[in-house]
């Protein structure tokens, strides 16, 4: 999924985010549809990533990569539920020997849930 060494992360074969991928390069892809790069917004359709399914969300500031965010799919959970799904997102970084409290040269991961929007999610944060 996420190449901790460097911070890369592969979304698909024409997508691959890493620090300082700016939102020009992101308007090449087949995945740019005229989005606002001041938003955060939804990439179209679900994403593969290491044998999940994701909800993929960029965030761009000043014109480079801000943040990623992965809402996994694999499992359905009602609305009042929301909040096990960070339990979801908690195995899946535990499972790739990620952990949460460490901060990289490049930037951070976490698993978020966020009462207020009732949004649970992987959160990659790129420090630029």
């Amino acid at each position: 999924m996420i190449d901790i060494n460097n911070g890369f992360i592969e979304i698909s074969d024409e997508l691959t985010i890493f620090p300082s991928y700016s939102f020009e390069q992101f308007k090449n892809t087949k995945f740019y549809n005229n989005q606002d790069g001041v938003r955060i917004f939804y990439l179209d359709e679900q994403q593969i990533i290491d044998n999940k399914k994701y909800i993929v969300s960029l965030f761009f500031r000043n014109g480079k990569i801000y943040m990623v965010s992965l809402i996994c799919c694999d499992k359905e959970f009602s609305e009042k539920n929301e909040d096990k799904r960070k339990l979801l997102h908690d195995n899946i970084l535990n499972e790739l020997g990620i952990n949460q409290q460490i901060e990289y040269s490049w930037g951070k991961i976490t698993s978020n849930y966020d009462a207020r929007g009732n949004v649970s999610s992987i959160d990659i944060m790129y420090f630029n």
